[in-house]
């Protein structure tokens, strides 16, 4: 199990419209709470003020409210449009990379992360992402090395040590893995798939008090129905309740 992976584009939000005078339809772009207020408001503006220096933004900001909605390509077209306006823009790439992903493109996706980090070599986001598509092309090797570099970046993000763990899993350092699981918890004691991960492995060696006691803290937060079937199951295969 991995943190949803569009966590990163919230972070793409913070530097959107900073400075803009605040009014309707801008508001309504900056803001995420309301997917369809904010896929208006940014439609509203780059209709009224196209050139505005702040369209490539809008376009951002309508493309992540694709993303989050699940329309994959109506925010990679936004993104192309963003990009094109500003290039040098990391985070669009980065944004675009991610909807890529979703839609199983890891060759794009791979290239877009690729890109952002050849534009900003700090930005963790980037190693963090590209990480997890090299997990999905079956590249742990270079995931363990991308999220390693995010951590670099990053000491105190849980999400890197627990999709870092998942690469050294698939690599078969189990006590990495573990390692990981264990930091990203301590980082982040309600990440519940850090949890759920660690559980996996625990029951795996035979570790059963462990392995229930990271179910249960897995299934307190809230997973999702089929993750909390599969937690259920382990735990009655433990002679365990939930």
């Amino acid at each position: 199990m991995r943190a949803m992976i569009l966590g990163s584009l919230v972070g793409a939000s913070v530097f959107l419209f900073i400075g803009f005078a605040q009014a309707n339809p801008i508001d309504d772009c900056n803001q995420s709470a309301d997917l369809e207020k904010q896929i208006d408001g940014c439609t509203e503006f780059l209709q009224v003020d196209p050139f505005s220096p702040h369209v490539a933004l809008a376009y951002g900001r309508r493309g992540e409210a694709y993303v989050h909605r699940g329309d994959f390509a109506r925010a990679i077209a936004d993104f192309d449009q963003a990009i094109q306006i500003a290039p040098r823009q990391a985070r669009f790439l980065v944004s675009r990379g991610l909807a890529h992903r979703e839609q199983g493109d890891l060759e794009s996706a791979v290239a877009d992360f690729s890109k952002a980090i050849e534009i900003d070599s700090r930005f963790a986001d980037a190693f963090v992402n590209r990480c997890v598509a090299y997990e999905d092309k079956g590249k742990p090797d270079l995931a363990v090395k991308d999220c390693t570099a995010a951590i670099a970046l990053n000491p105190t993000d849980a999400v890197a040590y627990n999709d870092r763990g998942v690469a050294y899993e698939k690599t078969g350092n189990v006590d990495g893995a573990l390692a990981d699981y264990s930091k990203a918890i301590e980082l982040d004691p309600s990440y519940r798939d850090a949890f759920a991960n660690r559980a996996v492995l625990y029951d795996h060696k035979g570790e059963k008090e462990r392995a229930i006691a990271d179910y249960r803290a897995a299934l307190a937060k809230d997973p999702a129905p089929s993750d909390r079937k599969d937690i259920e199951t382990a735990l009655e295969r433990l002679g365990a309740t939930p």
